[in-house]
């Protein structure tokens, strides 16, 4: 009941002194501008007494909700602050009233000085943003700059207005309770200003890096900044966390100083930059990656390019996961917890996962060789096993080849144990056909070379004009083969067209390539 009455009483003081400046402040403003002369005073009285009413609606709720708030949790303590206050005013106030007065008129004093101050730092704040916008840094980033300028007026006034209030309690020292409500006060508004004001800052200056970065594209070090632009957005969150987050702890130390809270704030600021560093190193190694594998692809064919962007994101996957496991292990230090039956225990998971996938692992080693050894690539022409097909695919645990009939084989990476690669360098076109015993071979063969020569100007697959071999002595008739050294994987549309050419050949020759079988029989019968 106490509590309700003094705090109720406290209220309606609020409440009567904010009507009565407020209606007052007009008149007061009327004669103080027309006895400096101020032209159009009364249009100016007017604008200035809305605004000054403004403040005094602002400034009396906020004490307003702090007497409701005070008033809850005094009686929720069972804290009686009547016989409080009256040994207060009687100290303070009824004791000695000259005392008093002149304590009044030093808070009026602190209060006309605080906002003398406060109008002194708001032309600063104006003139520093000024110039930051004169800067062709801050160019674009003009309503960020209005952002700043807006927080760092209300941090100013709410900062110069608790200070104000501080300086005021040290002139007449109000009851302990009182000051102890005014320094939670304080430093949880600090706190909450001072981190909103340092957000903005903080993104402010991360889009200005980047801008920077992004301008000088050109520069050794600073082009693999703009190719991290992407990090600005995490990086701005993670500056909103850590200064939340670092406020509060501020706010729970100065409140409680060595408390369980302060304690788990500064775990969170650790981890949250543990959990940013991870993130920017994945981000580094991956960029890493693709320099060292993907610089230059001008320099290098389109299959070994396919190559390299087929070994890209594996090698990222191992970072990412490697960084997140290292990540989680720290952050479970952090919290205080026992690492070591963790690492223990992802060692036997690993061995039982690689004792039970033998063959998945066997595969995936495997594929890793073919991937970094580069025994063929994709495009190739190769035959594995009793497969012959262009490769489709080289993945990490299969291998695609689409065969001549257009059917696609997976070859696990573990059963590719011997590979013809028929796409390196070149490839022999081979043709074979007979010839009668009774064509001149000499004359015929010089034809067939001629008429070859003159084919490879219009054939750009043929690398150098075809030899003729003479590989058998069979009975119908003599075998000869046709080579030549072709473009890799264009052997079998190039012995498509020299079984043409050499059918146009045969007839200009006059030689019919045709076998002819002599069958002798032997006459044994006994003569009659």
């Amino acid at each position: 009941m106490n509590n309700a009455l003094v705090f109720g009483a406290a209220l309606l003081l609020v409440v009567l002194a904010a009507l009565i400046v407020s209606r007052q402040s007009g008149r007061l403003l009327r004669v103080a501008l027309r006895l400096v002369r101020a032209p159009n005073h009364d249009t100016l009285a007017a604008s200035l007494a809305s605004r000054v009413s403004r403040a005094i609606v602002v400034v009396a709720t906020v004490v307003a909700i702090a007497l409701i708030v005070g008033g809850v949790a005094l009686t929720m303590y069972d804290i009686d602050c009547a016989p409080r206050l009256w040994a207060w005013a009687q100290v303070a106030l009824l004791r000695d009233p000259m005392a008093a007065l002149q304590r009044a008129l030093s808070v009026v004093g602190v209060a006309l000085a605080a906002y003398l101050v406060y109008r002194f730092f708001k032309v600063v704040a104006h003139y520093l943003i000024a110039g930051l916008r004169r800067n062709p840094a801050f160019a674009q980033h003009d309503a960020q700059l209005a952002v700043l300028l807006e927080r760092l007026l209300i941090a100013l006034r709410w900062g110069i207005a608790l200070a104000a209030a501080g300086l005021c309690v040290a002139l007449a020292p109000p009851p302990e309770l009182i000051v102890r409500a005014l320094h939670v006060v304080t430093v949880v508004a600090l706190g909450v200003l001072i981190a909103r004001t340092m957000i903005v800052i903080a993104h402010l200056a991360v889009d200005v890096v980047f801008q920077f970065a992004r301008g000088r594209e050109g520069h050794r070090t600073l082009r693999y900044v703009g190719r991290l632009e992407h990090l600005a957005g995490i990086t701005k969150r993670t500056l909103d966390y850590f200064f939340f987050v670092g406020a509060a702890t501020w706010i729970f130390d100065q409140i409680n100083p060595g408390g369980r809270l302060s304690e788990f704030g500064l775990v969170g600021i650790r981890i949250i930059a543990l959990v940013y560093a991870g993130r920017v190193l994945i981000e580094v190694f991956e960029l890493l990656v693709r320099e060292l594998l993907l610089a230059d692809p001008d320099k290098r064919s389109e299959a070994e390019n396919q190559q390299r962007l087929t070994l890209v994101p594996v090698a990222s996957s191992i970072l990412r996961y490697a960084i997140y496991f290292c990540m989680t292990v720290m952050a479970l230090q952090e919290l205080g917890l026992d690492t070591s039956p963790i690492l223990a225990g992802a060692g036997l998971l690993g061995l039982a996962v690689g004792l039970g996938a033998q063959a998945f692992v066997g595969d995936v080693v495997s594929g890793f060789f073919i991937l970094f050894e580069g025994l063929f690539l994709v495009g190739d022409r190769v035959r594995v096993g009793d497969v012959v097909g262009n490769v489709e695919e080289i993945g990490v645990r299969v291998l695609k080849l689409r065969d001549e009939a257009g059917v696609l084989h997976c070859i696990p990476n573990g059963e590719v144990r011997s590979i013809a690669n028929h796409a390196r360098v070149y490839v022999n076109a081979i043709v074979d056909f007979r010839l009668p015993y009774a064509a001149d071979l000499t004359r015929v063969l010089a034809l067939f070379k001629a008429h070859l020569a003159e084919l490879r100007p219009r054939c750009p697959d043929l690398l150098d004009d075809p030899e003729f071999v003479v590989q058998d002595l069979q009975d119908t008739g003599v075998l000869v083969r046709c080579v030549a050294r072709v473009k890799p994987g264009r052997d079998d549309a190039t012995c498509e067209l020299l079984r043409a050419e050499l059918l146009t050949a045969f007839t200009a020759a006059d030689v019919a390539p045709q076998a002819s079988h002599v069958v002798v029989l032997q006459n044994t019968a006994a003569p009659r």
